[in-house]
């Protein structure tokens, strides 16, 4: 399950501090990092290879973003969690253009650099240790052997079907998907259907991490489930990849992965933690940038500065990432610092949302229902552009249970958004329900936007 908590009972240590003026890696001027970072994001490279040998590498080697969101506590961010230690790998996730990923584990974390934009920047390479990526959340524990990757089922995983790999990383590299014979989307979504075999986040299989053909699947599955099932909530795409990274150490020491955090990163939208394995505790809504904060100046502590960045799901793609002065909580001025140049934010089209239970008498009981207010920009908004205001509010409420829980129907809130913007924009607020029932554009709006279960 990504991401493993630390208990912050089991585990406390203090945090190292130097005396040394001296950086142990020369801070990166900010607004560069984070226009490399959204150029990563939105860069759709699918040929990654080693520079030097020409190797192939799986996608995350050269585009996208790697990840890891955590919660704070007394602790480093980047260590590992006893539960992370019994696994003898971390979970991280990864995050591109081409996947609809809007939810994230938890509020906080931070971002590895990528190794092409290391060698680039002649800082250390994090040539080794990727072993697997699932299409989802892999409910990954002790079970999965193979540091995560192998079979939900406590045994050490075969090896017949892993073919042979010529890069750096390629005795660690595996993935049970090919022992299970599934290459492709379609043979996974034939083998996975998460009905009578339980649910997807288990018994699905891991993509390895150098097969350019895997992560080319991983992503077409990835995209392919469009809503989530009350038997699979982890399983859809707005939810998280996750991608294993062996652990350095046998102990709780991650101090390796130090010199590879490109920043640290906090979800503007969001404060929920979301129950993981390995927890001991219910989890608690978390401030993203207090946490961040306190990331940076542990970080900051061990001679690395790496800033702050804000990642908005409401943003068009080549803004998912921003940087803002006012975030950081400590000084990034030597590295170049400044505010960066006015970027145009995208507008906002949601003014407010709120969650209600009310009696539908089309049912005859009681029934989620999501109030949202539009800004004048969103009222305003051409019908066909109905996309850009989903968006913004799947990124706002999306994660919620009421949604997630409820919207048996497939798509049946974007339709529901869709046809009280036609229909009825200048209404307020305008209430959608997820348990209606998507129906024919026609049948919808004959129903008032308001369908009723058949």
């Amino acid at each position: 399950m990504y991401p493993h908590v630390r208990s912050l009972f089991l585990i406390t240590y203090a945090l190292p501090f130097t005396l040394s003026a001296l950086a142990a890696q020369a801070p990166l001027d900010p607004l560069e990092t984070v226009k490399r970072i959204n150029r990563n994001y939105n860069t759709i490279n699918n040929r990654c290879q080693e520079a030097d040998t020409g190797a192939a590498r799986g996608h995350y080697y050269c585009s996208g973003v790697t990840l890891r969101m955590v919660n704070d506590g007394p602790f480093n961010p980047w260590d590992y969690s006893p539960y992370a230690v019994k696994i003898g790998a971390t979970s991280y996730s990864w995050l591109r253009k081409d996947l609809s990923t809007r939810i994230l584990i938890h509020p906080a974390g931070f971002i590895l650099r990528l190794p092409t934009d290391a060698v680039a920047l002649k800082l250390p390479v994090k040539e080794q240790g990727w072993t697997c990526i699932y299409a989802f959340d892999g409910g990954t524990g002790p079970e999965r052997k193979w540091y995560g990757c192998g079979f939900f089922d406590n045994r050490e995983p075969p090896r017949a079907a892993q073919g042979t790999l010529s890069n750096r990383n390629a005795a660690l590299a595996y993935g049970t998907c090919a022992e299970a014979g599934v290459a492709t989307a379609e043979q996974w979504t034939q083998k996975y259907t998460g009905v009578l075999k339980g649910p997807i986040q288990y018994n699905q299989c891991s993509w390895n991490a150098e097969k350019p053909s895997d992560w080319n699947a991983m992503i077409k599955v990835h995209e392919s489930r469009l809503n989530p099932t009350r038997k699979d909530p982890f399983a859809y795409s707005a939810q998280v990849t996750e991608f294993m990274l062996k652990n350095a150490s046998a102990s709780n020491d991650g101090s390796e992965n130090m010199k590879h955090i490109d920043a640290f990163i906090y979800n503007v939208n969001s404060t929920q933690n979301f129950a993981t394995r390995g927890d001991v505790a219910p989890p608690k809504p978390e401030n993203g940038l207090n946490s961040a904060r306190n990331f940076q100046k542990k970080l900051k502590a061990q001679g690395y500065s790496v800033p702050i960045l804000r990642l908005d799901f409401t943003q068009p793609p080549e803004q998912r990432f921003s940087y803002v002065a006012a975030d950081q909580a400590i000084d990034l001025s030597p590295a170049g610092g400044g505010q960066p140049a006015p970027v145009p934010a995208a507008p906002r089209y949601i003014a407010a949302t709120s969650w209600a239970k009310r009696y539908d008498p089309g049912t005859r009981r009681e029934e989620w229902t999501l109030s949202v207010v539009p800004t004048p920009a969103g009222r305003a908004l051409p019908d066909a552009q109905v996309g850009a205001l989903y968006d913004q509010l799947f990124a706002l409420r999306g994660a919620d249970g009421q949604w997630r829980e409820n919207e048996t129907s497939a798509g049946s809130m974007r339709q529901q958004l869709s046809c009280v913007l036609v229909n009825y924009r200048a209404k307020t607020p305008w209430n959608l329900e997820p348990f209606r029932p998507r129906l024919s554009e026609s049948e919808t709006r004959a129903a008032g936007c308001n369908p009723v279960p058949r």
